[in-house]
């Protein structure tokens, strides 16, 4: 087959700094490309072609207030391209544009949550519900959610294809190599041996529940003293509310704030902690940075709702907190486990086998796979 893949085009690919769905697109269509043709388009400051096996790499400037989307069609037509899929990440409205040019080529929208689609015009999602043949998403949550909203799109054509990821890239800290980097990353931080860290990271953003961690974490400090809390995606430097509350709430506590940190660069963070917290307080449709914190072995304490249910298994790779929206339930699944460090330390063995078993590219790229011969 030959399948042309249309990253979002809002950020570049890696290693340029990017978001998660950038580093999913740069993976999937390099595990495809071991058994297909794949075209990978990207948005960039130049027009570029990087060609490694039967992966191509487009990455394309858009002139003259040309769209994306409608550069990419441009693109393709100038070369002859005939795809016999045509795959795009997390942008709906590309749907319509590429069904005008190729009215024929099975199409395959990946959706990674519900916000875009959601903040998307009603009549812009049915058009490109219509000229759909499948779309994608990353969890059984997101699958219950658009079948709600939008009825009319057959639930038959939605299909559930975890993400993946390389485990190889994210090293068990309880492996040779894990806690070696465990050991310089402490020790170029400077941090003592025996200090427990709890480690968060995501986007710098009110939805991710970062002031109620920091709430958690001060019940914490009351129990266990020679604890610090490391936060990785932003500092609190704004005027906004969110950032002068996130100021008044880690005054006086031992929090570090790391800003935005690579992807390639998070391994050494993950083994570097003890306890991985993801305290969401709105919709998340999966969230990966629980499974990367697995694999390196790190157990995760989570909020019990939406994607998160499937990213995090409760008692193998960390524990859900039901009451996630009280900072004393996140407390006390901390301090749970920060009493009993054998449960702390089997519970990070078990998470990394378990992410090993269930998560790898390879394994998510055969389903799109599967899925595409079907189309």
């Amino acid at each position: 087959m030959h399948i042309c893949y249309l990253s979002p085009g809002s950020v570049p690919l890696p290693p340029a700094p990017c978001t998660s769905v950038e580093i999913y697109s740069k993976e999937i269509a390099t595990s495809l490309s071991r058994r297909h043709y794949v075209t990978l388009y990207a948005k960039s400051n130049q027009n570029l072609t990087r060609q490694t096996g039967k992966l191509t790499i487009r990455r394309l400037i858009t002139q003259g207030g040309v769209p994306y989307a409608r550069q990419t069609v441009r693109d393709l037509k100038a070369r002859g391209a005939q795809p016999d899929i045509l795959h795009v990440e997390n942008r709906i409205a590309f749907v319509p544009i590429l069904r005008t040019a190729f009215p024929k080529t099975p199409i395959v929208l990946n959706l990674h949550s519900n916000v875009l689609i959601s903040s998307t015009p009603l009549t812009t999602v049915q058009k490109s519900l219509r000229n759909l043949d499948a779309l994608v998403v990353n969890s059984q949550y997101l699958k219950r959610f658009l079948v709600k909203r939008y009825p009319s799109f057959p639930s038959q054509k939605i299909h559930v294809i975890h993400p993946g990821l390389d485990v190889r890239r994210f090293p068990s800290r309880f492996s040779a190599t894990g806690q070696a980097l465990r050991k310089a990353t402490r020790k170029r931080i400077g941090v003592p041996g025996d200090r427990r860290v709890l480690l968060f990271v995501g986007r710098f953003i009110e939805r991710k529940g970062i002031t109620l961690l920091l709430d958690a974490f001060r019940q914490v400090r009351k129990k266990h003293r020679n604890t610090e809390l490391w936060i990785i995606g932003g500092r609190p430097h704004g005027s906004s509310a969110f950032h002068q509350a996130i100021r008044a709430k880690s005054k006086a506590l031992p929090v570090r704030f790391f800003g935005f940190i690579p992807q390639n660069r998070l391994p050494a963070y993950y083994c570097a902690a003890d306890l991985f917290v993801c305290p969401s307080q709105a919709p998340e449709a999966f969230g990966l940075v629980n499974t990367e914190a697995a694999a390196c072995g790190l157990p995760v304490v989570a909020s019990n709702a939406w994607g998160i249910r499937e990213a995090v298994a409760d008692g193998i790779s960390g524990s859900l907190v039901t009451n996630y929206k009280s900072p004393v339930a996140f407390a006390t699944a901390i301090n749970r486990l920060l009493d009993n460090p054998a449960r702390l330390e089997a519970l990070g063995k078990s998470a990394r086998h378990w992410v090993a078993r269930h998560f790898s590219w390879d394994r998510t790229a055969r389903k799109f796979e599967a899925l595409y011969r079907r189309l």
